[in-house]
């Protein structure tokens, strides 16, 4: 749930429920698809972490509005060469 509460917007206890139905089929699908209890945790963890890991990238992407090191907004000088 928490995963989900990241990614999903939600206010009041409206939003709490719609959000459990949301894991609810969320869960349920990986459910439908797995073929063993082995598979059913590794396709429910390994969505857990592609979810986590594109908040993650969403951040740092969002953040590197700073320039690169190195780089100049100047032009170069054509008599230094």
């Amino acid at each position: 749930m928490d995963i989900l509460k990241k990614h999903l917007p939600f206010t009041g206890e409206e939003g709490l429920h719609e959000l459990k139905k949301v894991a609810e089929r969320f869960e349920e699908k990986i459910y439908t698809a797995a073929t063993s209890q082995s598979d059913y945790l590794r396709k429910l963890s390994l969505k857990m972490l592609t979810m986590e890991t594109k908040t993650q990238n969403t951040v740092l992407n969002s953040s590197s509005s700073y320039p690169l090191i190195g780089t100049s907004s100047t032009p170069p000088d054509p008599e230094e060469d």
